[in-house]
């Protein structure tokens, strides 16, 4: 689907978005409600709120990046976003992304797979 987006934003691909104003923008590391993930590149001017494709999240398990390498302790647990990219799994309370396993090694990995908080609405 094609949903506007807030002006001002510079979206690549995978990136999460969230509502604001009812425009998508880019979730940030306090962003708990990520509804879509970018399906295409677009960067909005100062005043025009341009159209993406984007996959909304319910129902979808997606492979996604961390900021540091990922412990077995991880899995299991709730991350933040670091990024609009990549996700930070740590013990702060702006929980956005459940990972339920790791791609790869622990300790080495910095990959992990599971699905956004609300993906189950």
């Amino acid at each position: 689907m094609k949903l506007p987006l807030a002006i001002s934003q510079t979206i690549v691909k995978g990136t999460a978005l969230v509502w604001a104003s009812g425009y998508l923008s880019i979730g940030t590391t306090t962003s708990t409600d990520v509804r879509f993930v970018a399906m295409e590149d677009v960067t909005t001017s100062a005043s025009e709120h341009t159209e993406i494709l984007v996959l909304p999240v319910e129902g979808v398990e997606f492979e996604v990046g961390c900021d540091g390498v990922v412990s077995i302790v991880d899995r299991g647990t709730y991350a933040d976003l670091a990024t609009g990219a990549t996700i930070n799994p740590d013990l702060s309370s702006y929980d956005a992304f459940y990972i339920s396993e790791i791609v790869g090694t622990e300790e080495v990995s910095t990959t992990v797979r599971g699905h956004f908080v609300h993906a189950l609405e």
